[in-house]
């Protein structure tokens, strides 16, 4: 995840949120209360007009965890390199728009009887 590569970076590595529990977690824990569990991965690919855009975007979602204790400094100094960061990752396509790459995990549990 970029915003925790940046974080690292910049010598925040306590910012942001715990990494969620992985797939094999969520599956043993809902396995072991009974249930049947369907598991799957889906990633979208949204499109994006600009690097700014993705940020726009998560700003009040998962940047914010990385952000709200820093100065306003500090902020600006985070952003300028997870933009950076974006461009590295996400070139340009030929139209000019970004595929942001948006992975989800699916988890259906049915209790069983």
């Amino acid at each position: 995840m970029l915003m925790r590569e940046v974080a690292w970076e910049q010598n925040y590595p306590d910012r942001g949120r715990e990494p969620l529990a992985g797939v094999h977690a969520y599956y043993d824990i809902l396995s072991e209360a009974g249930c049947e569990v369907d598991i799957w991965r889906t990633t979208y690919y949204h499109q994006m007009p600009s690097h700014q855009a993705i940020i726009d975007w998560v700003t009040a979602t998962g940047l914010r965890p990385w952000l709200q204790d820093l100065t306003e400094s500090e902020q600006q100094h985070f952003l300028t390199r997870y933009h950076q960061m974006l461009e590295e990752q996400y070139p340009l396509q030929e139209n000019g728009q970004i595929l942001l790459a948006f992975p989800r995990l699916f988890i259906v549990a049915r209790r069983t009887e």
